[in-house]
């Protein structure tokens, strides 16, 4: 029997919250794995810098770090006497999306094993984003050098560490649980463990809480297989389900230990129970028996993918920007208005869109992006527009890269007048119309991405909603980012990390929406992108995961 907590006071308290119970170690519900990758290489027509034999190529990887300098990461081998190497070494970087890395490749001659690279011949260079490297899995480009033309091509072709895994489906029920409210029923909810190497257990998973009731039935939730059990079906697993309390001294209602092969067998017996056991109780009455039970009532072990398999296998994020033109954003001739652009550094609109764009473009292959306006009135007659071209042509609103946004940013504000209200609906649904010919395709190919600036509250936030509601079925997700001091409250709310949104009954089928401040990083919008699309891979995972649609895995390569 594992050790429990023994500390005093109620029997029924455990170490003043769910963590004393069974040793476990420092949780970690929260923590993201990091993602990893392997870049291998390969080159084509080097220089031949040697008299007597070829170039004995070896490649060098940097990454520039957040102050801006360049740090190498990894070598790769020497090939000797050979102006077409394919090295056999691989250099293992991590992999973050919502940071642009840069990364610089750089080709050496080295003749001597002993040869420092600053005395080796220099055969060339790439320097390019990782981004692109995975929007197209392998990619073939011209070296560059300071003295020399045509120095030859390099290939780079990147490989998830790991790649796809496996999930479980879990749903369980609980029945006659434990009273331990003094006046009503217990609020249950349960943990689940992965046994350390000790023998302890650390908590990977907290349920939500359902009020009031010794029988809850808790909603189905997902969960990597590796996270739950190391990938092993026969690994102890530990459930515990306690009685929430506010002040998180959450009663212990009992335990029982499992296994994901148990679990399974337990699911398709839809008649067996596990029960819980409280040793304490146990020790102190003769005549127990149990503190409730607690039935299996799905497990589904499914192979899921990951967000780079995805982007690996051809799939496109196509970026849609939606800028606030009303009113309160202020006269942009005046360097008080959110939309003055005489600063040198760019309003807090154009800072937001770079930051974000140079990244996100390079899961577009043709890099043109849907850009509009929203609450502006419109010449000649001042009708006011919630979903306007920025470019002024309403057939064609695609812009060419990143700068091709700022600039029909910067001439619709000479040609529009600001106005409102603060209507996004309209926008929301243009794009979810394109998203949803997406989901008639049973293919990975595009996911569409709405980006929202605004200056404050939408008016119509629940048309919004209902919006949001609908959009959820289909492959997009929606990100909002406030500028200026305006009071987001209600943006808040659309970013139901914590309880899905409902409209008209109807609940979201998933979390689309990342909502973020602007004035949080105003001071360094480098981080920026990192709390804004933090969330973009998952719900991209999610999307093609429930209408279990698989990506490409067949290599493409891109020159």
């Amino acid at each position: 029997m594992p050790a429990f907590s023994e500390e005093k006071g109620d029997d029924n308290k455990v170490g003043g919250s769910a963590d004393g119970f069974l040793g476990w170690g420092q949780q970690t519900l929260n923590n993201k794995p990091q993602t990893h990758i392997e870049l291998a290489f390969s080159c084509k027509g080097l220089r031949d810098m040697d008299v007597l034999s070829k170039s004995d190529p070896q490649i060098v990887l940097y990454m520039k770090n957040h102050e801006d300098v360049w740090k190498e990461t990894g070598r790769t081998e020497k090939v000797s006497n050979d102006l077409n190497p394919v090295f056999m070494q691989p250099i293992q970087i991590v992999y973050k999306f919502e940071e642009r890395q840069d990364i610089r490749i750089r080709v050496f001659d080295l003749d001597d094993p002993g040869q420092s690279i600053g005395m080796a011949d220099f055969l060339g260079e790439l320097e390019l984003p990782v981004g692109q490297i995975v929007a197209v899995r392998s990619l073939t480009k011209a070296l560059d050098h300071p003295r020399f033309q045509d120095c030859g091509t390099i290939t780079v072709t990147a490989t998830e560490v790991g790649g796809h895994h496996e999930i479980a489906c879990l749903k369980f029920e609980g029945m006659g649980l434990d009273k331990k409210d003094f006046f009503g029923k217990s609020d249950p909810f349960y943990e689940l463990g992965k046994q350390n190497p000790d023998g302890t257990f650390t908590t990977v998973y907290r349920s939500e809480t359902i009020e009031a009731t010794l029988s809850p039935r808790w909603r189905q939730h997902e969960i990597n297989v590796k996270r739950l059990c190391g990938g092993q079906a026969e690994q102890p697993i530990l459930f515990s389900c306690y009685d929430h309390d506010d002040d998180g001294s959450h009663d212990f209602i009992g335990y029982f230990i499992t296994t994901l092969a148990q679990l399974r067998d337990r699911a398709n017996a839809s008649t067996t129970v596990f029960e819980l056991i409280n040793p304490k109780k146990a020790k102190k009455k003769k005549d127990y028996v149990n503190s409730g039970q607690v039935k299996m009532a799905e497990c589904r072990v499914e192979k899921t993918y990951s967000f780079l398999d995805y982007i690996m296998g051809g799939l496109q994020l196509n970026c849609t920007v939606a800028i606030d033109f009303t009113g309160s954003n202020g006269d942009p001739q005046t360097p008080r208005s959110l939309h003055y652009i005489g600063a040198p550094e760019g309003n807090h609109y154009q800072q937001t869109w770079q930051a974000i764009g140079q990244i996100i473009q390079d899961y577009d292959a043709d890099k043109l992006f849907p850009a509009f306006g929203f609450g502006a009135a419109l010449p000649p007659h001042g009708q006011v527009s919630f979903e306007f071209a920025l470019n002024g042509n309403a057939d064609n609103p695609l812009c060419a890269g990143v700068a091709g946004v700022m600039e029909a940013y910067k001439t619709s504000l000479l040609h529009v007048g600001l106005s409102g209200p603060t209507n996004c609906a309209p926008m929301i649904r243009h794009v979810s119309r394109l998203a949803i010919t997406a989901a008639q395709s049973r293919t990975a190919q595009n996911y569409y991405v709405l980006l929202i600036l605004t200056d404050g509250q939408f008016t119509d936030i629940y048309d919004c909603i209902g919006a949001i509601v609908e959009a959820s079925d289909y492959p997009m997700s929606i990100i909002i980012i406030g500028v200026g001091n305006a009071d987001f409250t209600d943006m808040e709310r659309l970013d139901a990390d914590k309880k899905a949104l409902q409209f008209d009954g109807r609940k979201a089928s998933r979390d689309i929406v990342q909502f973020v401040p602007f004035k949080k990083f105003v001071n360094n919008t480098s981080l920026l992108p990192g709390a804004v699309l933090a969330e973009l891979p998952r719900q991209v995972e999610e999307y093609y995961r429930k209408r279990r649609i698989t990506p490409r895995l067949t290599e493409h390569v891109a020159e």
